[in-house]
């Protein structure tokens, strides 16, 4: 159980990105210090860090987006997509299998439009074939030139099948903080130097634009703490701690049994004291067998633990983790088992052992390997191992019966939506195609009406965000109240939402109607 949950443990929270040297790789936010909320960053205040950061080899930067691959011969398909700056793979230290990398020059506005493609993609779409380098497709209607693949199992950030250069268009602004940045550390240079320098850039460019970058500092931290921290950090070292508690109540019970078994050695240890062995070495040889105790259950453990990586990997594998987290024993895993076996081995065996090696050897031999080796203290540490399995056993038990309690009152929660017979589907446009808001409108308005008229379907909608799947965020100005002063403006949650939406969901409005309605927590606006 204990090489089973470390496992999780250690791919979600301590391996990091399979790259070398990933503890000098990491990812950069801004932190607004008023009320400690993160975010992304804007483009020109990547190019100011950038500029001027010297803690950092080379800063990177990249955004998430989907890509609709079409081309002759083939059904159009749609892929999760990045979208980098040409240095970003450099960074990183990872080449493609085939082709080559972006070349400098390549995220300017006016270059050649180029595309790197994922293993999957490349073997599913296109057989593998290795000619698919040079050739041009065209992604989000735009005719690219495909200059690489990556191997197999590479698909950074996230879960990421395709790869354009960044291209900026000219119209970013400082307030749309819209990129991930990261980047690797100069030789020399600690993640605690790092900090103090990005704090110092913020700092400046806070006096140099007040508007937009008011209290705004720089965060750096590991990918896995941007990407696992929070409550996933929380579940995990809970279940880490669980079953340190299974583990510390089963040595007790084997220090039990094994104190106990000492009693009935008492004759065998007493000849040998006898003979001339010493307390050290009869010590040291009661710990040699409570060690071989211990890793002989290690290696039965280790069997079971691969059985249950596997079926918890299988369970997982499609819920959206990143790709690097990988469910694999790795020398960091072999270690942690070995350590827990030699611990567990000394500390538990150790009392037995001590115990024994006291008992006196005259009245021992006198009864004839009746006596009890210890007597009273034996029967005293014997009876605080038992208050001790209890009381974990206690804090377990009511651990585990508030996590159940809290996952079945959860999952039997009414979210306000009945779900039983909704479908949802999520759909991008290209801008390429549809580059006005008009185009856009026109578009949903007749795919609202031909997905009413599927039989079968008895009202459709659409919506910014399904429920229960996040919002936007607005600041609100209310007429005929003050303005608000600055950083005290009232923030709302947003879905912009198409007519029907609340028929769609199962839900009466109180009062108004809808043309174009914004839904807000935890007030409804007109």
């Amino acid at each position: 159980m204990n090489t089973t949950v470390f496992t999780f443990v250690n791919a979600v929270l301590i391996r990091g990105l399979p790259f070398p040297e990933p503890g000098r790789i990491l990812h950069i936010d801004t932190r607004n210090i008023v009320d400690d909320d993160s975010s992304q960053v804007s483009h020109p205040e990547f190019e100011d860090w950038r500029t001027q950061t010297r803690a950092f080899a080379e800063l990177a930067a990249y955004r998430g987006g989907t890509m609709n691959v079409s081309d002759s011969g083939r059904p159009p398909e749609r892929t999760s997509g990045s979208f980098m700056t040409a240095n970003a793979f450099r960074l990183l230290r990872q080449p493609p299998l085939l082709g080559r990398d972006f070349a400098p020059g390549e995220d300017q506005k006016g270059a050649p439009p180029v595309v790197i493609l994922g293993h999957s993609i490349w073997k599913t779409r296109y057989g593998g074939d290795p000619s698919i380098v040079g050739r041009v497709i065209k992604v989000n209607e735009l005719a690219c030139t495909v200059i690489g693949v990556m191997p197999e199992g590479m698909r950074f950030p996230t879960n990421t099948d395709m790869w354009r250069p960044l291209v900026p268009d000219g119209t970013e602004h400082r307030r749309d903080r819209n990129l991930n940045v990261f980047g690797r550390l100069a030789p020399g240079v600690s993640r605690t130097q790092a900090q103090t320098e990005m704090s110092g850039i913020a700092g400046r460019l806070q006096l140099h634009y007040p508007d937009t970058n008011k209290n705004m500092d720089a965060a750096v931290m590991t990918f896995n703490e941007r990407f696992n921290g929070g409550p996933i950090k929380v579940i995990f070292l809970s279940l880490l701690g669980a079953v340190g508690f299974v583990l510390l109540i089963a040595c007790a019970n084997v220090a039990n049994l094994l104190l106990s078994r000492s009693v009935h050695r008492s004759r065998e240890i007493a000849v040998r004291v006898a003979l001339g062995a010493s307390r050290v070495r009869v010590i040291r040889q009661l710990l040699v067998e409570s060690t071989l105790l211990a890793c002989l259950g290690g290696a039965l453990g280790l069997g079971l633990a691969l059985i249950g990586i596997r079926l918890f990997d299988r369970a997982v594998s499609n819920v959206g983790k990143p790709y690097w987290i990988s469910f694999t024993l790795d020398p960091v895993v072999f270690g942690y088992l070995a350590l827990v076996c030699l611990a567990t081995g000394i500390i538990f065996g150790l009392a037995p052992a001590l115990q024994v090696s006291k008992a006196n050897v005259n009245e021992i031999l006198k009864e004839g390997g009746r006596g009890n080796a210890g007597g009273t203290r034996a029967r005293r540490l014997a009876s605080a191992m038992v208050v001790a399995e209890i009381t974990l056993t206690l804090v377990l038990l009511f651990g585990a019966g508030v996590m159940i309690r809290s996952f079945l009152k959860l999952y039997s929660m009414d979210i306000g939506v009945d779900t039983s017979h909704m479908l949802t589907m999520r759909l991008s446009l290209a801008d390429q195609k549809y580059p006005k808001p008009e185009q856009r409108r026109l578009f949903y308005e007749s795919l609202l009406e031909k997905l009413k008229a599927v039989p079968g379907v008895q009202a459709a909608t659409i919506a910014s965000a399904i429920p229960l799947s996040g919002t936007g965020s607005r600041e609100l100005d209310i007429e005929g109240r003050p303005a608000p002063v600055e950083g005290s403006a009232l923030r709302s949650s947003v879905i912009s939402v198409s007519d029907g939406y609340f028929s769609v969901m199962g839900r009466d409005m109180l009062r108004g109607i809808v043309s174009m309605w914004l839904v807000s927590t935890p007030m409804f606006i007109e």
